[in-house]
């Protein structure tokens, strides 16, 4: 019961957070959102908060909480304006869908030089770290080693994107090796990429074509030529 409220919330949340972040409808749209939250269910997205420990006193706060079709639009607002890292959310979002495309071409084509998995580690604790009380510590370590800064976490995604289609593997592998120190990153990263791959279906980052780029043909090229192989 408790899990069927986590998802409630999340599903009620998620607009909200789109619009207070300025995300366009087209990346993961509610439709798509509400499906993959049903679909994971509140005990698999509990199982991903626990090694971060996303999810210390929820049991308690969602006993006591509301239904969270019931909070007013300006809290959910008020809410998402007040997080601290509010304002980098668009912008680690944008160059994830670009560094998706780069990355997806350079796989599809056989000219990756970097294993998959590494890569989806990295990118998944670059786009994850900055937004959370517990990452401040590694994001700073992963800013030294990119010779970027920790405040800026989608500099810091751009660079370690170059350096995987740069096929720089020495700094991959820095990057790696510091992410394998910290051991409930490394789990978390593990149930992440765990439910990814049993998901039972593909779930594609947007719903509608953005303003038409020779970028977004390539990758929609990709995916229908995937779909039809």
């Amino acid at each position: 019961m408790k899990g069927q409220k986590v998802v409630r919330w999340l599903q009620s949340g998620y607009p909200h957070f789109k619009e207070e972040n300025g995300l366009p409808a087209w990346v993961v749209p509610d439709h798509s959102f509400v499906r993959i939250t049903n679909e994971l269910g509140g005990e698999s997205i509990m199982e991903l908060s626990q090694p971060l420990r996303f999810a210390e006193g929820i049991e308690e706060l969602i006993d006591k909480a509301p239904d969270p079709e019931t909070v007013p639009s300006e809290v959910w607002q008020m809410a998402i304006k007040l997080w601290p890292a509010h304002s980098q959310v668009k912008p680690v979002v944008d160059i994830c869908l670009e560094a998706a495309a780069s990355i997806l071409r350079q796989f599809q084509s056989g000219q990756l030089k970097v294993d998959p998995v590494v890569v989806c580690r990295g990118m998944a604790v670059f786009g994850c770290a900055p937004f959370v009380p517990g990452g401040r510590h590694i994001t700073e370590e992963l800013a030294s080693i990119l010779e970027g800064n920790a405040n800026e976490p989608a500099g810091l995604l751009k660079r370690y994107v170059e350096a995987v289609t740069n096929a720089d593997i020495g700094m991959v592998r820095r990057v790696d090796d510091c992410i394998a120190k910290y051991g409930q990153w490394v789990e978390w990263a593990r149930i992440f990429l765990r439910q990814t791959r049993d998901f039972p279906y593909t779930t594609k980052p947007i719903g509608v074509t953005p303003p038409i780029s020779a970028e977004i043909i390539g990758v929609l090229a990709e995916m229908i030529q995937g779909g039809t192989g």
